[in-house]
């Protein structure tokens, strides 16, 4: 392959134009100079037929009269005439095709598209506007999509298509002026496949290398990129555009050349534009002679190419000038303009008398030599290539056979796989040991365990006094392993002695202990054995509050034992939802929609952690999936693929099932305030009502005297009728100004008690019976492949309908999933 790379109107559209012979699209601003271009010429003319004339030969047909105004002989000759024509022109098809390797931001594309043909052209002077038609198609990525490029062929190609409407014009010019297009460079490429020329080459015409752009620095390495990628290859020859006039070794062309080339074994220079050298400049014509005569010699070893001659040496061509241009010049009148400038000028004509000096002037010379030399390319390269393919074919011929035999009965075999594959989910969700290690039931065993703590931790808690008290004891928090208040207390003693904090954790630890166990905190005697040097001062209300929010070591020991975190404090429930919602009530009554408000303060909190706790489930059962089927379809790609779709969307289905489910059930919780244990619930409420109105009105403590002394006077109560089983029945019927407050909390808090076992457990049970009970059913297996294979209907049907179905063509359905 040629690579034609140089600066910006450096001449290298007119080499292209002089070895292809058709002409490119080559005015300031166009398309051409912004994405390569590839030209692939073949001696050969295309298979296909010549395209029939119509009866009578072109030129009957083009008579204003008709056919049959050019009649006798003389409209035979004519006939004859034109099909030889059409003949002629037949031998030389150009087909220019979109080659779409990179997206819009010229990264490579995963899976590369085959080549687009946009249109075919029979004459060459349609050539440049095909080539800037495509090119404006591939400028223009989001413009044009999901139209057919060929929408955007020019309509004077008309002639070479008789099935092109005029209204695509319409979406060429909606593309806009070249200044406007969507992108200023790209390297997907326009290929011009060329049948019927004089030589076998293939040209890469690559965009000018530019050193400023208005559009910013990026876009100048953004070119350079480009460049550089097509000089890497080592079977590119390089083909150097170097104007005359400039010395080849100050252009980037020859820098960058030399770093992928730096023997200048596969390097070729073009000198262009040689009329810009006056012809009475005697010294640089004679320099540029020598240069182009002087075939560099291979230098001595490790030199390198020091001399600056390259090994392929350099050719000349002489550019048609802008003028000639603009006029229209022909392939063949350009090539006769040149021939007579070099014979015509003082200097190049005694030179050219030189054979090996001739055979490196002009366009046909330079068409000549490179042909040749890609000839002698190829040859030196051919034992390599013999080489490589041969290690190719025994690559695939070890992979052949490593291959498992021919499937017989794809049907059978695919629901075989299938149900080997349904089966191991089945096992793996069931925790079953005869799979290997059960990390999967232990993984999902540990999500139900995460949403059980973290449903703790969004029970009702509230701070009465110093005292926090929530709704969970430590033995309803056993099974979630929550933190030792020996070690917690243990640990905080050791970083209190770190911390300079006084006294021991021991007497602390023992008082905690009893209130930790029944779901109570007292934080006044979270002193700094427990909480270190910064403890706080907890000796009020706001003491406590302000702890619970703002101190970071009083929140860790709330998570370390699963507390609650939020919490109401006794004013909140006075201020917030008491005293909005009373209403008619006589004193002593408290309405009863203050309670429910309470309820709902707390209620609808389950939903975000057992839809996290799916979340988790969920995407342990895809990637479980996945890996299945890589297991059981590692040698059927096309089955691993349509099984993995199909068990994905299976899954994802088992997912949303769930997720409604869980849904109606919290639902049902977080609209409704309702328990069928009611004895359950005033038991429970009495004991939350005593430790509220005890954390309230915060008793002293009693030694074994003082005790004895107050049960003798609760046993002379009872002589007056005031009977009380025990002191701490007497203490609890005092009243206190917070009353309604106390009964509601308490209601609260064993209301939530009750929820919580029920939803603690029934979340999980969905999860598994829903999503995880029904991944490795083998009927639903196969619905989900029959809706991914369109004919995988066969699975489920007979050997004989399979082949049937089948036919002798491509195999389908289930004969394609297990190849």
């Amino acid at each position: 392959m040629l690579v034609i790379a140089g600066d910006q109107s450096s001449g290298k559209s007119s080499v292209v134009e002089a070895i292809a012979g058709v002409p490119l699209p080559r005015s300031d601003g166009t398309a051409c100079t912004r994405c390569p271009t590839e030209v692939r010429m073949r001696t050969q003319p295309p298979p296909s037929p010549p395209p029939m004339q119509p009866p009578g030969g072109k030129g009957a047909a083009d008579s204003p009269a008709g056919p049959d105004a050019a009649g006798g002989a003389a409209g035979k000759d004519a006939a004859n005439d034109a099909a030889a024509a059409g003949q002629h022109h037949s031998a030389w098809k150009c087909h220019i095709k979109l080659c779409r390797d990179y997206d819009s931001d010229g990264k490579p594309l995963a899976k590369k598209p085959r080549e687009e043909l946009f249109c075919t052209v029979a004459d060459k002077a349609h050539v440049a506007a095909a080539v800037s038609a495509a090119q404006a198609v591939l400028l223009n990525p989001r413009a044009v999509e999901g139209a057919p490029a060929a929408a955007f062929v020019p309509p004077e190609l008309g002639g070479s298509r008789p099935s092109h409407r005029p209204t695509y014009a319409e979406k060429l010019r909606a593309l806009g002026n070249p200044a406007s297009y969507e992108l200023a460079f790209t390297p997907n490429k326009v290929v011009l496949e060329i049948n019927g020329v004089e030589a076998d080459l293939t040209i890469v015409d690559l965009p000018g290398i530019i050193h400023d752009h208005p559009q910013g620095r990026h876009l100048v390495e953004v070119v350079e990129r480009m460049v550089k990628q097509a000089l890497a290859p080592a079977h590119h020859i390089i083909a150097m555009a170097l104007p005359a006039g400039l010395d080849p070794e100050t252009r980037a062309i020859r820098l960058w050349a030399r770093e992928v080339d730096p023997e200048g074994r596969r390097s070729i220079g073009i000198i262009t534009k040689p009329d810009h050298i006056p012809e009475d400049a005697f010294i640089s014509c004679s320099k540029l002679i020598k240069l182009v005569g002087a075939r560099g010699t291979p230098p001595a070893a490790g030199s390198g190419a020091a001399d600056g001659h390259l090994r392929l040496g350099y050719y000349v061509v002489k550019n048609p000038s802008q003028e000639q241009l603009a006029a229209g010049i022909s392939f063949e009148q350009a090539r006769a303009s040149e021939a007579s400038y070099f014979a015509a000028h003082k200097h190049w004509r005694p030179a050219t008398a030189a054979p090996a000096l001739a055979r490196r002037v002009g366009a046909t010379a330079l068409r000549d030599g490179l042909s040749a030399l890609l000839v002698e390319q190829i040859e030196a390269q051919l034992p390599d290539m013999r080489r490589a393919a041969r290690e190719q074919l025994e690559a695939v011929r070890a992979e052949l056979a490593g291959m498992p035999p021919a499937i017989t009965d794809a049907p059978r075999k695919l629901v075989k796989l299938l149900w080997r594959v349904a089966d191991t989910l089945d096992a793996h969700a069931q925790g079953d040991s005869r799979v290997g290690k059960c990390a999967f039931y232990q993984l999902t065993t540990a999500s139900y365990r995460a949403y059980g703590k973290a449903a703790m931790r969004s029970m009702p808690a509230f701070l009465v006094g110093t005292t926090l008290i929530s709704a969970l004891s430590k033995s309803d928090k056993a099974m979630y392993d929550i933190a030792d208040p020996a070690a917690v207390a243990a640990a905080a003693a050791t970083t209190a002695a770190a911390g300079g904090g006084k006294g021991t954790a021991a007497p602390q630890q023992q008082q905690l202990q009893q209130t930790w166990d029944e779901g109570e905190l007292q934080l006044a005697k979270l002193g700094p054995p427990l909480l270190g040097k910064n403890a706080p001062t907890i000796e009020t209300d706001a003491d406590a509050h302000a702890a619970l929010v703002d101190n970071e070591a009083v929140q860790r020991l709330l998570e370390a034992h699963l507390f609650p975190d939020g919490h109401m404090t006794l004013a909140e429930v006075t201020d917030e939802v008491l005293r909005e919602r009373l209403g008619r009530e006589l004193p002593g009554f408290c309405p009863y929609t203050a309670m429910e408000e309470l309820l709902r303060r707390f209620k609808g909190q389950w939903r975000e952690q057992a839809e996290a706790c799916l979340l988790e489930v969920a995407a342990a059962a895809h990637e479980l999936a996945g890996r299945t089927v890589v297991e059981h379809f590692s040698r059927y790609p096309e089955g691993a693929r349509a099984v993995g779709a199909a068990l994905s969307r299976h899954v994802e289905g088992l997912v949303d099932a769930t997720g409604r489910r869980l849904e109606q059930l919290l639902g049902m919780e977080a609209a409704d305030v309702y328990t069928a244990d009611t004895a359950h619930l005033r038991q429970l409420q009495a004991a939350f009502l005593a430790r509220l109105k005890r954390a309230y009105v915060r008793p002293v403590r009693l030694d074994s005297r003082e005790q004895d002394e107050v049960d003798a006077l609760v046993s002379q109560l009872a002589s007056y009728g005031a009977r009380f089983p025990s002191f701490e029945c007497a203490f609890l019927a005092q009243p206190t100004p917070v009353d309604d407050e106390l009964h509601m909390a308490a209601a609260c808090l064993a209301y939530f008690k009750v929820a919580f076992k029920l939803v603690q457990d029934q979340v999980p049970l969905t999860i598994r019976s829903t999503l995880l009970g029904r991944l490795g059913a083998r009927r639903d297996l196969e619905a989900a492949l029959q809706r991914e294979v369109s004919d995988v209907a066969a699975v489920t049907h007979t050997r004989s309908h399979a082949q049937a179905a089948g036919g002798g063509g491509r195999p389908g359905g289930a004969a394609a999933a297990v190849r």
